[in-house]
């Protein structure tokens, strides 16, 4: 019986997951949540967190996209994404968090400015994201990835989240530019096939949603 995945286009906690599952090659089946909704009271029943990412595998549910990458990496070892070595382990797990506490939610306070006739009114907004970058890179040493030649579960959270954040602030006609270093680590992540295949879906989900609340606010 398949994984069932449940999942956002939109989101990049979602396109970590089916990062991983892609790479581990997983039988699985994506669908939204459902109902439609992670709102729904259908999915509340089934997910109580009420959040995506999620997965049904069996009668076994677990919500949480740093809780499914370690389930995922315990039940499938192969590609191994995970080091052996507890420090590097636990660096690993801290650079997911900041992604998690930090770098994503700064992103996502860009959304509401979509389609804001006053861009000016993002600038703050911008800002904390760009502060949130240079953090980033003084914490990370991609060579190329975080575990030198091997991807880890800490590398598939980041390259929709890079790319997103560059889509998002040109939208706002603030466009970032990434520290030197994190260029270089969002085009060694690019180059992988699986994790280009998952960017770029997730960019033309990202375009298109731009593109309806810009004109949204229009009419």
């Amino acid at each position: 019986m398949s994984l069932i995945f449940y999942a956002h286009p939109l989101s990049t906690y979602c396109a970590k997951v089916r990062i991983i599952l892609k790479l581990k090659t997983i039988d699985f089946v994506e669908q939204l949540p459902l109902g439609g909704s992670y709102h729904s009271n259908a999915y509340h029943k089934l997910i109580a967190a009420g959040s995506v990412p999620a997965i049904q595998d069996g009668s076994f549910v677990l919500h949480d996209s740093d809780a499914i990458a370690e389930y995922l990496e315990d039940c499938y070892p192969l590609p191994a994404l995970r080091a052996s070595d507890p420090q590097q382990r636990a660096y690993h797990r801290s650079v997911a968090r900041y992604h998690d506490t930090r770098l994503e939610p700064a992103l996502r306070a860009l959304f509401g400015f979509i389609g804001d006739t006053d861009a000016n009114r993002a600038h703050a907004a911008v800002s904390v994201l760009t502060d949130c970058f240079s953090r980033l890179a003084n914490l990370v040493n991609p060579a190329p990835y975080l575990w030198a030649e091997q991807l880890c579960l800490t590398d598939c959270a980041y390259p929709t989240t890079l790319f997103m954040a560059q889509d998002v602030s040109a939208a706002l006609g603030k466009p970032i530019e990434l520290p030197t270093k994190l260029q270089v680590w969002q085009s060694a992540l690019y180059e992988d096939q699986t994790i280009k295949q998952v960017v770029d879906d997730n960019r033309a989900a990202v375009a298109a949603w731009i593109d309806s609340k810009q004109k949204s606010k229009i009419t």
